[in-house]
C-alpha cells in the first residue's frame, strides 16, 4: 500500500471518491475496489485515527444490546463478527466472556440464559460455542480475585478481541490491492460543484501544503464524528445530526489487576453495563466505557478526572483487593461513537448503535452510526446506494468473502516456517504475524537483508526493518501513524514509548528525509498526546 500522488488522483474521473479513512470509509473503498468500480479515498489525518483506533477493540455481537430489545442489530451483529472472523484471522481472537450477576442485578439467571441462547442461535455456532450457567462456586475457581459479596454467578460464552486500528489498515490495504487510490493526511475543505451537483472534492495535503481537486460521479461521506462538519459543505443545516458520546478507556498492569477473563458487570456509580478485559497484549488489562454526551472538539477529545476515577472505581468494584489508584494506571484512551441522535429524552447508554444512509441536497452520501463490527455489511449497503443514486445497477456483494490484506491463513503458515528457518526469534516472529498475517513476509524480507535491520530500537519490540516496512508499505508519516495506529505503543506501554522515542524518530527521519526541526517537532507533539492520556503520577 502506498500514498497517491497528485497525478494519479487529478488525472482520473473516479466512480466513487470516499471522504474518511476509519474503518467504514476503508471498507466502502475496499467494496467498491472489488466489485470493479473506480475509487479515491482521503483522510484528513491517518487510517483509523478516530473512532477506529479507539474503540473497546471487540468484534462482537452486543449482548448488552439485547437489554433495549435491539435483536435485530444484535443478530446482525454476530453474524458479522463471525464475518470477520473468517476474512480476518490474523487480527481477531475468540475469547471467553463472563457476564457476572450480583445480587441487585436487573437481569437473573433465567433471563441471562435467554439473551445468550438468542445469541448461540443466530451465530451458527451454537453447536461448537454453545454457552454455560455457572454458580459463584465456579465463577471463583476460574477467576478467584473477584469481588465475592453478592455474586450469584455468571453466564460464560464467547466474542472476539481484535486490533482495531490494525483491522482497519487491512482492509484499507485491501481496498488497495484491489485498486483503490488512497491518501492520508488530506483534508477535503470543499466539494466540487457542477450545477449544485457533487461530482468531487478539493484536497488539501496537510504534509505538503499542496491543494487540488478530485473529480468523481459520486461522493460518499464516511467521516464518522466529523459528519456533521462534512454535510457543512453542502452549506446547508443537516436534518439529520449526530450525537457523538465519549467512550473512555484505562490501562492497568494485569500485575495490579489480576483478570484473565473478560468480564462484564455493572458499575457501583450509576449500573451501567462496564467490561474489565483482559488485551491481546499479556501483560495489561483495559477497562472501560465511559458513555456520556460529548459537544466539544471532535479533534480533541481526551480522558478527563472525572473519566478515570469513574474506570478506577470499577475497578476496585471487581477487584476489591487491588485498591487502585491513578499511580497504577498504565494508559487511557477516548474516543467518539458517530450515533445517530436519537428522539428526545432517550438517554445516551441508550441510543441506537444502527447506522443510516441519507442524501444531501447535493447528491452526496452520508453514512453515519454503526459499529466497528458490522463494517462489511455497512459498506455494502453503501455502495449498494451509491450505484443506485448513479443509475447503475448494484454489484455483486464482494467483500464478505475475501479476507482483508494478511488474512491467508495458509501463506501465514508458510511465513511463520520461513521466519523460523531465518533465525527469527520465535516472540518477534509471532508478534509480525499477529499485525500482518501472510503480509509478515514483506518484514521478513528487510530482516533478512540488511542484519542492521534486526536491532530493536523501539518498544514492544519494534525493530528497524518493520518500521521501515511500515513507512514503506503502510503509509507511516508521523510519529503518531507509527506509535498509535501501526504498532499500538501508545496504548498498551507503559511510557507510551517515550522511552525510545528518540531512536524511533531518527529512523523515521531518515526514511521520510526529515529535518532535525521537523524530527523535533514529530517527538514534542507525541509527547504531548502521551502526557494528556496518562494521568499525573500515573505508572
Amino acid at each position: 500500500m502506498r500514498r497517491a500522488t497528485r497525478e494519479e488522483l487529478t488525472g482520473t474521473l473516479f466512480d466513487l471518491v470516499v471522504v474518511g479513512g476509519g474503518v467504514t470509509g476503508v471498507a466502502t473503498a475496499r467494496e467498491a475496489a472489488l466489485r470493479g468500480l473506480s475509487v479515491a479515498l482521503v483522510e484528513k489525518d491517518d487510517f483509523a485515527a478516530g473512532t477506529s483506533s479507539r474503540s473497546s477493540k471487540l468484534v462482537h455481537g452486543g449482548l448488552r444490546y439485547l437489554q433495549t430489545y435491539q435483536f435485530r442489530l444484535v443478530a446482525e451483529s454476530v453474524r458479522e463478527r463471525e464475518r470477520t472472523l473468517r476474512i480476518a484471522p490474523h487480527l481477531t481472537e475468540l475469547r471467553p466472556f463472563l457476564y457476572l450477576l450480583y445480587d441487585g442485578y436487573p437481569e437473573g439467571k433465567a433471563l441471562l440464559n435467554l439473551g445468550l441462547t438468542f445469541y448461540d442461535a443466530v451465530s451458527g455456532q451454537w453447536r461448537s460455542r454453545r454457552h454455560r450457567m455457572l454458580n459463584a462456586e465456579q465463577v471463583l475457581r476460574r477467576e478467584p480475585h473477584l469481588a465475592r459479596a453478592g455474586l450469584k454467578g455468571a453466564g460464560l460464552y464467547y466474542d472476539a478481541l481484535t486490533d482495531d486500528a490494525r483491522l482497519t489498515l487491512a482492509t484499507a490495504k485491501g481496498a488497495a490491492d484491489a485498486g483503490a487510490l488512497l491518501v492520508n493526511h488530506a483534508a477535503v475543505t470543499a466539494l466540487v460543484l457542477e450545477n449544485g451537483t457533487a461530482r468531487g472534492v478539493t484536497v488539501t495535503d496537510t504534509l505538503t501544503g499542496e491543494s487540488y481537486d478530485i473529480h468523481a460521479r459520486q461522493v460518499l461521506n464516511a467521516t464518522g464524528p466529523w459528519t456533521d462538519r462534512t454535510r457543512a459543505l453542502e452549506h446547508t443545516t443537516p436534518t439529520h445530526r449526530l450525537r457523538p458520546t465519549k467512550g473512555v478507556h484505562i490501562v492497568l498492569r494485569k500485575s495490579d489487576f489480576p483478570l484473565n477473563t473478560a468480564v462484564f458487570l455493572r458499575s457501583p456509580d450509576d449500573n451501567r453495563v462496564v467490561w474489565p478485559t483482559p488485551s491481546l497484549e499479556d501483560d495489561v488489562v483495559y477497562i472501560g466505557t465511559t458513555d456520556t454526551d460529548y459537544d466539544g472538539d471532535p479533534d480533541d477529545v481526551r480522558p478527563d478526572e472525572q473519566d478515570i476515577r469513574y474506570l478506577l472505581n470499577v475497578a476496585n468494584h471487581t477487584i476489591p483487593e487491588a485498591r487502585l489508584t491513578t499511580d497504577h494506571v498504565v494508559g487511557s484512551w477516548a474516543g467518539l461513537r458517530p450515533l445517530v441522535a436519537p428522539p428526545a429524552g432517550v438517554s445516551e447508554s441508550n441510543t441506537s448503535r444502527e447506522h443510516e444512509i441519507t442524501a444531501g441536497p447535493t447528491g452526496m452520501l452520508t453514512i453515519s452510526g454503526g459499529k466497528l463490527t458490522s463494517n462489511v455489511l455497512m459498506a455494502r449497503q453503501f455502495v449498494d446506494a451509491a450505484q443506485k443514486a448513479s443509475g447503475t445497477r448494484p454489484g455483486r456483494f464482494a467483500a464478505g468473502k475475501v479476507p482483508v490484506a494478511g488474512g491467508d491463513r495458509g501463506a501465514a503458515r508458510t511465513v511463520r516456517a520461513e521466519a523460523e528457518r531465518a533465525g527469527v526469534p520465535g516472540p518477534l516472529a509471532e508478534q509480525w504475524l499477529r499485525r500482518y498475517g501472510s503480509d509478515a513476509r514483506a518484514v521478513l524480507t528487510l530482516w533478512r537483508e540488511d542484519e542492521a535491520a534486526r536491532e530493536v530500537i523501539g518498544a514492544r519490540n519494534l525493530t528497524r526493518a518493520e518500521l521501515r516496512h511500515l513507512v514503506r508499505h503502510e503509509m507511516a508519516r508521523t510519529l503518531e501513524d507509527l506509535l498509535v495506529r501501526r504498532t499500538s505503543v501508545f496504548f498498551w506501554d507503559a511510557t507510551g514509548g517515550l522511552d525510545t522515542v528518540d531512536a524511533v524518530a531518527a529512523e523515521l527521519a531518515r526514511e521520510l528525509g526529515w529535518t532535525p526541526e521537523r524530527t523535533a517537532t514529530e517527538i514534542t507533539t507525541y509527547r504531548h498526546l502521551v502526557t494528556t492520556h496518562r494521568p499525573p503520577g500515573a505508572a
